[in-house]
């Protein structure tokens, strides 16, 4: 993803550039505000298995921040949290390494290969409401997007155009595609194309056709 001012609108009219411009700052800010709010709750969710500083390293890793918006989005959420949360450090694994004895040892290590199995799963989980909240949020401003663009181009060539300024991946990008499409039919049914009916023919006794020749039946004379 990019930041707004190396999106480029000079091929379009100055009016719409200039609405273009807008739109994609208030997107940027739009998704700066969403990833401040998700990397909060991803925290606080996980408060009990990772540390403030873990927990957000952890956010920007499992969820597709854009580099130029991380250092906002971390120093945002730190403002966010209270000052008990950001001092936060997870829980101590001196149980793991002070085990003695071979027997110990290995249930010591078991334990600890469950946490860390547990706790990516909670992560995963976390991230991908992140990754939701975010996928909305894009499909959002691609709609408001598409609306400047509808004098000039089409609708979803206008979401395109969206999905490639912000430089979404695969995945996001079709998926965003799809719902913003939805939205769109929903605003704009399509309508069945209206099929004129066919002339009925008057009923009556078929005429051959005159111009086609009339099979002759019998047998050829061979002279």
């Amino acid at each position: 993803m990019v930041a707004p001012s190396s999106i480029s609108t000079r091929r379009f009219p100055d009016p719409i550039r200039i609405e273009l411009q807008v739109a994609y700052a208030r997107a940027w800010e739009s998704l700066t505000a969403t990833h401040e709010i998700q990397a909060v709750a991803f925290v606080r969710n996980l408060r009990n298995r990772l540390g403030t500083e873990e927990a957000l390293h952890r956010y920007f890793r499992d969820v597709a921040v854009p580099m130029q918006m991380q250092e906002t989005v971390r120093a945002r959420a730190f403002l966010a949290l209270t000052p008990d949360e950001r001092a936060h450090q997870g829980p101590d694994f001196a149980e793991y390494t002070a085990a003695r004895g071979p027997q110990r040892m290995v249930e010591a290590l078991r334990r600890r290969a469950q946490y860390v199995e547990e706790t990516s799963l909670a992560c995963r989980l976390a991230a991908s409401l992140a990754d939701e909240a975010v996928s909305l949020n894009h499909v959002m401003m691609a709609l408001e997007v598409a609306d400047i663009l509808r004098p000039v181009m089409a609708v979803d060539e206008a979401l395109v155009h969206y999905i490639r300024a912000f430089e979404l991946s695969s995945v996001p990008a079709q998926l965003v595609f799809q719902r913003a499409l939805a939205r769109v039919a929903e605003r704009q049914p399509v309508l069945a194309p209206k099929v004129e009916s066919e002339p009925v023919l008057e009923s009556g006794p078929r005429l051959r056709n005159a111009s086609r020749p009339t099979p002759s039946f019998g047998l050829r004379a061979i002279g």
